[in-house]
């Protein structure tokens, strides 16, 4: 696949998630349940299907996997504290009462959606650093991955858009800004780490944490009941076509 398709369908996938701003409606959060929930699986997957072994690549030994494996922790730190930020947000978690813009005593307080856009602007970036080997190919599964996870993310984004009054023109730069990221990430990794050196395997590591990590959180959140069955055909779904997805290595 040519890299500027991929980038392509990256930010088309988030604009197209901003639909209902024109109607000024928010997501239903089952939907966005739903969603995350798949995405979520698929990205878990993902991770243990393609990503994981190119990490661990050339690793003969306990030595040599440690160093792989200390990548894959930092990452997973990294997350936690970019969810001071984000609020769960990439989880699919849907915090309107606390990002609703207030007026009490006709004063307006610092807005969380801010250090929210840039927690998530962070998580992008970072996202899409391996997202386009050395070997200038694109890794379908990480791909196929951003675009479902970014789903619920900027569905979460639209209502929070939606019920702060945003005009639809500033709710889509937003929207934008938060879909370029990811390119950007890439971008970066391709002209400025991939040149200096073989940062590949630190980069592949510090995002298998951070998507481990968000993955584990989504599909250990969930609901006992009705929906539960629901979410557990979605899991084996997401993981059989996880399995089918080419590997560009």
């Amino acid at each position: 696949m040519p890299i500027i398709l991929s980038y392509i369908i990256i930010v088309a996938g988030v604009l197209l998630c901003g639909l209902p701003l024109l109607a000024k409606k928010n997501i239903p959060a089952k939907a966005v349940d739903l969603v995350s929930t798949f995405g979520a699986a698929f990205l878990f997957a993902v991770c243990f299907l393609h990503l994981v072994p190119h990490v661990f690549e050339g690793a003969h030994d306990a030595l040599s996997c440690l160093k792989p494996g200390i990548w894959v922790l930092v990452g997973f730190l990294i997350q936690l504290l970019l969810e001071i930020l984000t609020r769960g947000v990439e989880h699919g978690h849907n915090h309107n009462q606390c990002c609703v813009e207030s007026e009490e005593h006709h004063h307006h307080h610092v807005h969380p959606i801010t250090g929210l856009l840039i927690g998530l602007s962070l998580h992008s970036f970072m996202e899409g650093m391996p997202l386009v080997t050395s070997g200038g190919q694109v890794q379908l599964g990480l791909l196929t991955g951003i675009v479902l996870h970014n789903i619920p993310i900027a569905l979460v984004l639209v209502t929070l858009f939606v019920n702060n009054e945003y005009s639809t023109f500033k709710s889509y730069l937003l929207l934008l800004l938060f879909a370029v990221m990811t390119p950007l990430g890439s971008l970066a990794n391709h002209f400025m780490l991939a040149p200096a050196g073989d940062f590949e395997q630190p980069v592949m590591g510090l995002v298998v944490g951070i998507l481990l990590h968000v993955s584990i959180s989504i599909l250990f959140n969930h609901d006992v009941g009705k929906k539960s069955k629901l979410k557990f055909l979605l899991i084996v779904l997401a993981f059989v076509l996880a399995y089918f997805i080419p590997d560009c290595h």
